[in-house]
């Protein structure tokens, strides 16, 4: 276990956190500046504290955006009793390793996360901000950075201007409205009647089809079609009918003299 004096004079503070945005503390660094590409990304870090009791089973050294999501910079710590004393992990990666690729400019948090056997990872977590600038990184926050705020009790932070809780990007207001719309009950927002949605769904009403029947009396043309296929086919039958029974001689006909 590294002592914090070990650290050298980098650890003899706790970097300033986020206004709300770490309940349990901040994260003593064992440098104060470095580059992303560096392996380790710095020697050693440190929660300021314990960690809440009933959540020392194993413990966590991540880096990731405000509020997350975040990478691992070191392997999962598995000794337990972490919350029985402050957590001290050692990064085995460099920043763009853990991320997959180059950070962006901008704000991103060094945090410990404290894991209980039963209950998870606290909701809660210690956390330091870095400052990357190009493929460098500084401790501390922007300059002039807005304060980070909680959503809610215990729930995922947000920072002005960040990428929110989990990457998803910011959300703006609803669009704009040019009119009143219908309503549940089928009125307007003046008072006035509304158009059903489904009437305007439903095509022309039968008003808009009768031109189309009015040169046939209200019977179209391919009822016509129709009807006179069937009066030429039972026509048909009835000729062949006739001829039939003019040509059938009767059985008491005589078939003529014999020789």
């Amino acid at each position: 276990m590294l002592s914090l004096a070990a650290l050298g004079p980098a650890a003899g503070a706790v970097l300033a956190t986020p206004a709300q945005a770490a309940p349990l503390g901040g994260v003593r660094l064992s440098a104060t500046t470095g580059t992303v590409d560096a392996t380790p990304v710095f020697a050693a870090a440190t929660a300021s504290a314990p960690c809440p009791r009933g959540f020392g089973r194993n413990a966590q050294l991540r880096v990731g955006p405000p509020g997350g999501p975040y990478s691992n910079l070191a392997r999962p710590l598995v000794g337990g009793g972490y919350d029985r004393q402050p957590v001290t992990a050692r990064p085995n990666r460099s920043f763009a390793i853990a991320l997959g690729g180059a950070p962006v400019d901008g704000e991103w948090w060094v945090v410990v996360e404290c894991v209980s056997d039963t209950q998870g990872v606290h909701p809660d977590r210690f956390v330091t901000p870095i400052t990357v600038s190009g493929r460098q990184w500084r401790a501390g926050r922007p300059a002039g950075a807005p304060a980070a705020t909680a959503r809610s009790t215990n729930g995922p932070l947000v920072v002005p201007g960040s990428t929110g809780a989990a990457g998803a990007p910011p959300v703006g207001p609803a669009p704009a409205t040019t009119g009143p719309g219908p309503t549940a009950s089928g009125v307007g927002a003046t008072g006035g009647p509304s158009v059903p949605a489904a009437a305007a769904a439903a095509g022309p009403e039968p008003s808009a089809a009768a031109p189309r029947l009015a040169g046939n009396s209200g019977v179209g043309v391919a009822s016509l079609a129709n009807v006179w296929w069937i009066v030429a086919v039972l026509g048909a039958l009835a000729l062949v009918g006739a001829t039939w029974l003019t040509t059938r001689r009767s059985p008491g006909a005589p078939r003529g003299p014999r020789r």
